[in-house]
This record gives structure tokens, sequence and C-alpha cells, in this order.
């Protein structure tokens, strides 16, 4: 479980790079490389190789470990690219550093910086997450305990 919740929040490392004056565009940047796909990849490859010794490489359990970390790291950017503000997220780099949203963008841009988030602009991104990812996933999570208990 505090695997999958580190993963999921570790495409943010990049705000630490404002702090050395890495540029917003930059591939080091916020929404760049830490939000990529290879990034996820890699990322779901490490923990697999160091958290889960016991799972044979290449096996099918080593393999489902791989998609499941890969998904829990890239739901974050996915999740970015829904956004109504900001650059987009370089889904696709180093290989190439377009950035990206995707077509339906109804949550709402989370300010940088623990400070801008308690005000009403933090409030305003916490609404939106609620009915936008919260309330969908306690209902997902509901149907599975329903569906899993009438079994």
């Amino acid at each position: 479980m505090l695997l999958s919740i580190a993963c999921s929040i570790l495409p943010d490392i990049d705000v630490v790079g404002h702090a050395f004056g890495i540029p917003y565009r930059s591939v080091w940047g916020h929404r760049g490389i830490t939000h990529s796909f290879a990034f996820a990849a890699v990322l779901a490859l490490a923990v697999v190789s160091l958290a889960f010794l016991q799972a044979e490489p290449l096996s099918s359990p080593w393999w489902s470990l791989i998609v499941y970390f890969f998904a829990v790291t890239a739901s974050h950017p996915i999740l970015d690219a829904m956004t109504n503000g900001g650059l987009g997220v370089a889904f696709f780099a180093p290989f190439e550093n377009s950035r990206y949203f995707l077509p339906w963008r109804p949550i709402e841009v989370s300010p940088i910086g623990v400070r801008d988030f308690f005000t009403s602009r933090g409030l305003a991104v916490l609404q939106s997450e609620f009915i936008w990812l919260w309330m969908p996933s306690v209902m997902w999570i509901a149907a599975a305990w329903l569906i899993q208990r009438g079994r």
C-alpha cells in the first residue's frame, strides 16, 4: 500500500526543481520527465525489482506487478492532463518533450506550493477533486465490494 501511494505521488518530485531554478518548460521542469510514461516504466521496474524479490523476473506475477506499478504511477500524469491549467504533460519525455492535455479537462489545476494551497484557490481544487476523483473512486470501490460480497 505504501509503495502504491509513493508511486502515485512521486511524479511531483519535479517541483524540487523550482528551488534550483529549473524552468517549468524544461524536460526537468514541472510535468516534464517525471510525468512521462518512460519514468512510470522505470519506476515500476525499480519498485518490483527492489521490493518484490520473491517474484521471478519475467514471470506472470512479476509482469502483473510491473503493470500495476506502471498504472499507479502513470495515473498521476494522466490526471494532471485532465486539469485546466499549466503547460500540459510531457508524456513521451525524454524522447519527445511536447506537452499534452486530454480533450476533457474538468479538474481544477492545483497551485504549486503549500502556502498557496491554503487559500480559496486550494479549496476550489479540493472541491473539484472531490467531484471528479474521490466520488467516482468511492463508487467504484463500493461497487466492487458489493459485487464481491454478493458472490
